[in-house]
């Protein structure tokens, strides 16, 4: 009897189900799952939550269910929202879901509005529409990905408005890798949120929760083992910005099926199978760099193939989300994502004798990765690690432009990494490499033009490390004149008029990764007369300028990212003129933190007035209790990167500027007549 029920309320359900096409894609519109529990939505929020009183926007509900027992991977969510002020309509008044109808398909539950206390029901299927948007396509990706766009007609202040909807199938290729996570806070208030799983009856599951995320309940029963975490009223999350990539400022909770770093392991290397088949201009190129002196120099030159002639692109749908091309092919398009570009390394470095494994990692966690558990999904970034003496070294193919010795690369910020190889049963620590070397070193130089005429100021810039690679990308994509436009431009907008003495000189030492440009301008006028006897030129020192800056939020309960530790220095040096006289002297300024030491020296030695700042920077980040004397001590840094020199002039020279500057101002206005 009890099956017969079964069957006739799934026939039942079947039979409400509705299709609804639009063009190349489809969703359904049908009641709930039968796994899903709802959760009830009170009827007025509680009076001791936040967002009780003066919340311009709250979060009544996000509940997600997911029955993922059996293979079925469905995906329920019910979500619930008010916004307060007038200017939060058009946000309010419409939401979209993204699914991929390769393997996914989207059902719509609901969608409702309660206004006055009764709810109305706002699901007008034939006024949702579908579309591939590849909101990914400029970063190089295509991934197939369908968005589904509802618009509310009629919304209004403080009404609660409420979706429901299923998105069941997941990726093939991650079979066995499931793995569940939700924020339980955010920034606006949340008054309610669920994250429920189901799994197979028996299996032993696995949750990691931080910040506050209640206990799970769990249950183990003949038809699931469930978790459940549900919190009520969490605090909001102030988001104070300039984060390290490993620091999650919002309370989470990740749920899987209890698993070990050595399953992931053996789910990722049957997608990086030995590959012994290679086009034959490349099998010819391997042949070339066999025949290089060292290990290290191999390596360095099958990296730059990868990274410089095979340019970054992704189409990752279906399985190619994680299972990458064959290396023949991803040489010959001449084009792949991370993934492909891993593999195709680690296919050439096996064919030098360089034992090396495409490794796992996560850009947008880091080390943060360490605490979680197990599992495919919390991954989205692929690398290569090496070996070279017995040491590992870490590699990016998807990098490009980069120079200097690769062993020597700062891969760091990534945290951690799953080598895809045998007997790995862990993630490995990416630790920075000794030695490694980023900087830019400015040097700045005024004197005033033999002719008298203006200002020559000749600027050196040597980039090293990171930095260096960091410029050449960017010189690679932009013809000279629009660069020297650019650089022209950024001391005409400090100086005023200006002419180029001749075009930037660029020299690239690629094997030492360091970069050199030099400039010449003459400034026209580039002093302030602040007095009658008095002159005055105005220099920052800018290459500091970004390093220096200030974040969004100075008052902080999180760490704080900082920069690329290196040394940054920047000299500045004028030539006093016969008869001018400074007006300041020597002066030195020390200042420092944890992550960094600066120095200023500023003085006049015979004919020459010299600043110098140097910044050393020890550290990305600075940890919590670190920031308040970080930026404190970084304000004074920033208050001292800007400079006035004075010099006391004769006032018969004074005069004569004066005279020489009148009298241009005519010329140019008689041959502006001339010429009208």
């Amino acid at each position: 009897m009890t099956g017969m029920l079964v069957w006739l309320l799934a026939a039942s359900l079947q039979a409400s189900e509705v299709e609804h096409k639009r063009g190349d894609f489809r969703y359904f519109v049908a009641p709930e799952p039968a796994f899903v529990v709802r959760q009830p939505l009170p009827d007025a929020w509680d009076a001791t939550a936040p967002g009780a009183k003066g919340a311009p926007w709250r979060f009544w509900l996000y509940d997600r269910q997911v029955d993922r027992r059996q293979g079925r991977d469905e995906a329920y969510v019910e979500y619930a929202y008010e916004a307060s002020t007038a200017s939060l309509l058009g946000d309010a008044g419409r939401y979209q879901i993204d699914f991929n109808p390769e393997y996914q398909r989207l059902t719509i539950h609901r969608v409702e509005l309660r206004r006055n206390g009764a709810w109305e029901d706002r699901l007008l299927p034939d006024h949702i529409s579908l579309a591939r948007r590849e909101g990914r396509f400029e970063e190089d990706l295509a991934d197939g990905q369908v968005t589904a766009l509802i618009v509310l007609d009629d919304i209004r202040v403080n009404d609660v408005v409420r979706f429901g909807y299923t998105i069941a199938g997941s990726n093939p290729v991650l079979e066995g890798q499931a793995s569940d996570s939700m924020a339980f806070a955010w920034r606006n208030p949340l008054l309610d949120a669920r994250l429920r799983v189901l799994h197979d009856p028996g299996t032993a599951i696995d949750v990691y929760r931080v910040k506050g995320v209640p206990e799970p309940v769990l249950r183990n029963s003949d038809t699931a083992s469930e978790a459940t975490i549900h919190a009520h009223g969490l605090p909001v999350v102030v988001y104070e910005d300039n984060y390290p990539v490993w620091f999650d400022p919002y309370p989470r909770a990740q749920v899987s099926a209890k698993r070990s770093w050595s399953d992931v392991v053996a789910w990722a290397m049957p997608l990086y199978p030995a590959d012994d088949s290679l086009p034959a201009d490349l099998e010819q190129r391997i042949a070339e760099w066999r025949k290089l002196p060292t290990p290290e120099a191999r390596l360095t030159a099958a990296l730059r193939a990868v990274q410089d002639e095979v340019r970054y692109f992704g189409v990752e749908m279906g399985q190619n989300t994680h299972r990458p091309v064959p290396p023949m092919d991803t040489w010959r398009r001449r084009r792949g994502d991370c993934k492909d570009k891993a593999y195709l390394l680690t296919t050439i470095l096996a064919r030098l004798g360089i034992a090396a494994a495409p490794a796992l990692v996560s850009t947008d966690s880091g080390r943060l990765i360490l605490d979680f558990k197990p599992s495919a999904y919390v991954f989205n970034h692929v690398i290569v690690r090496a070996e070279l003496a017995g040491k590992p070294v870490w590699v990016d193919p998807t990098l490009s432009q980069q120079g200097g010795d690769p062993t020597r690369y700062d891969l760091s910020r990534y945290g951690a990494a799953l080598p895809v190889r045998d007997g790995v049963v862990a993630l490995e620590t990416i630790a920075p490499p000794a030695g490694a070397i980023a900087g830019v070193e400015v040097a700045e130089r005024y004197a005033h033009a033999p002719d008298g005429n203006g200002v020559r100021l000749d600027i050196s810039t040597v980039y090293r490390g990171s930095s260096a690679d960091h410029i050449r990308k960017s010189q690679a994509s932009e013809r000279r004149d629009e660069m020297a436009r650019r650089y022209a431009e950024f001391y005409r907008k400090r100086f005023g008029e200006l002419r180029m003495v001749e075009e930037p000189r660029i020299s690239d030492d690629r094997e030492a990764n360091i970069i050199k440009v030099e400039e010449s301008y003459l400034l026209a006028a580039p002093f302030e007369a602040t007095s009658a006897a008095t002159k005055a030129l105005s220099v920052r020192a800018d290459a500091l300028d970004s390093l220096a800056a200030l974040p969004p939020s100075l008052s902080r309960t999180g760490p704080l990212y900082f920069g690329t530790p290196g040394k940054y220095r920047q000299e500045v040096q004028f030539t006093i003129p016969d008869q001018w006289s400074p007006t300041f002297g020597k002066e030195s300024k020390h200042l420092k933190a944890a992550a960094f030491d600066y120095r200023r020296e500023a003085g006049v030695e015979g004919r020459n007035a010299r600043i110098v700042h140097e910044l050393e920077v020890k550290d990305y980040d600075i940890h919590a209790a670190g920031t308040a004397s970080h930026l404190e001590e970084m304000r004074k840094v920033r208050d001292s990167l800007s400079a006035t020199l004075r010099f006391r002039v004769p006032a018969s020279l004074d005069d004569a500027e004066r005279g020489k500057r009148l009298k241009d101002l005519l010329k140019s206005v008689l041959e502006e007549g001339d010429g009208g």
